[in-house]
């Protein structure tokens, strides 16, 4: 199958759906993960400025005995004016095992991603492209360099064979990364892998998304993965839609389906949002994302929708015979709007049992955006990363 043409999804009637009312869901169980120094974390960080572990929750994947796996995104970093600033840019996107024991997340085990030779990837972004804010120092000001290696990773899995699969928003690409953390490969939009290949990149690139995917909106791109029943079929998600002129309000994203075992894409959905009206007043199209997306069987998933203040569960159907989830496809599974204890900025999501759901917040790793001096300090938002069980209805 091939990607839904822009042009054909905008002719797609948008249905008007009723409000989604909170749910009878309640909050069973908080952690939090305690403060812990970036140098006590990563040995290539030389001077953490004052930052904490966090933005651990971009990705979730249960292992059973309260036990996850997640995956940090790009590290700490803001926006100032029309730049990207990076606090800490040695720092390398990092997969976290944690335990939710208490009312602690405790962390297990840190690996941090590497290239094939054992050199860290960092995270910052690999290219310029149009729509993205250049990288720059704490200040606002002073660049730095591309790296044709950098992820932002968001969201992971874990195969039988003990490899794990992570989506990346800058390609946007799926990534194969081994046991001790090495990339083994990246699969980007076919089209992309000569711009790779003049970055630096040291690990294979493979052009196996479709082409379109490479239209993603600045900081848009996959958002989370999951790992269907089978054992080899991944599911990705586009966070929100990619950029069509001059329709910024577009509600239909993607979903790919990616077979890890040969390296190619075997299905692509459009996935139409729930009609902006039916969330707080005032949303927009441009204001609507997926963030998690959680495996049910071989052709349901649940998928996260949210904006910057609610998050709605839906279960879906994946129908190779049928290339657009609609209104039609989806049971909704909890509205976690109004549910107290609910942290703020789930981006990360799995089920425990058929009657908990686990969410995981991302906390921007917990300072406040904003220009630093080289040798400042961040000031701390005070916002922590929070796992939470959500017992449904």
């Amino acid at each position: 199958m091939r990607l839904l043409p822009a042009v054909s999804l905008l002719a797609v009637t948008v249905l008007a759906t009723p409000a989604v009312a909170a749910d009878t869901s309640y909050v069973d169980k908080r952690v939090t993960l305690p403060a812990i120094a970036l140098e006590d974390v990563q040995s290539t960080v030389l001077d953490d400025h004052g930052v904490e572990l966090g933005g651990i929750g971009s990705g979730l994947f249960a292992l059973g005995r309260n036990e996850y796996w997640t995956v940090t995104d790009r590290g700490p970093n803001g926006e100032v004016g029309d730049a990207r600033t990076f606090v800490v840019p040695e720092f390398t996107p990092t997969l976290v095992k944690v335990r939710a024991r208490g009312n602690t997340l405790q962390v297990l085990e840190t690996i941090p991603l590497t290239t094939p030779a054992g050199e860290p990837v960092t995270g910052l972004p690999n290219f310029a492209v149009a729509g993205d804010p250049a990288p720059v120092l704490a200040d606002g000001t002073t660049p730095v360099a591309y790296n044709g290696n950098g992820l932002d990773t968001e969201g992971v899995v874990r195969t039988a064979d003990g490899h794990f699969w992570l989506v990346d928003e800058y390609g946007p690409s799926i990534v194969e990364v081994d046991a001790a953390g090495h990339v083994v490969a990246r699969h980007v939009p076919a089209g992309l892998e000569d711009d790779y290949v003049a970055a630096g990149a040291d690990h294979p690139i493979s052009g196996s998304l479709p082409a379109g995917l490479s239209a993603r909106r600045g900081n848009r791109g996959f958002e989370d993965i999951a790992l269907l029943p089978d054992g080899h079929t991944v599911v990705a998600a586009l966070q929100s839609s990619v950029v069509v002129p001059g329709d910024r309000d577009r509600i239909i994203t993607e979903l790919v389906a990616f077979d890890t075992t040969t390296g190619t894409t075997v299905h692509e959905y459009g996935y139409r949002f729930d009609a902006p009206s039916t969330f707080a007043a005032g949303t927009r199209g441009r204001d609507l994302k997926i963030s998690a997306l959680v495996p049910v069987d071989q052709t349901h998933v649940i998928v996260e929708e949210r904006t910057d203040t609610e998050a709605r569960f839906h279960t879906i159907e994946l129908d190779p015979a049928d290339p657009l989830v609609t209104e039609a496809d989806k049971t909704l599974l909890v509205n976690l709007a109004g549910v107290a204890g609910v942290p703020g900025k789930v981006e990360g999501a799995a089920l425990k049992n058929a009657s908990t759901l686990v969410v995981i917040s991302d906390n921007d790793f917990g300072f406040v955006p904003r220009a630093y001096g080289l040798d400042e300090d961040v000031d701390p938002s005070g916002v922590r990363t929070v796992l939470a069980e959500v017992k449904l209805p």
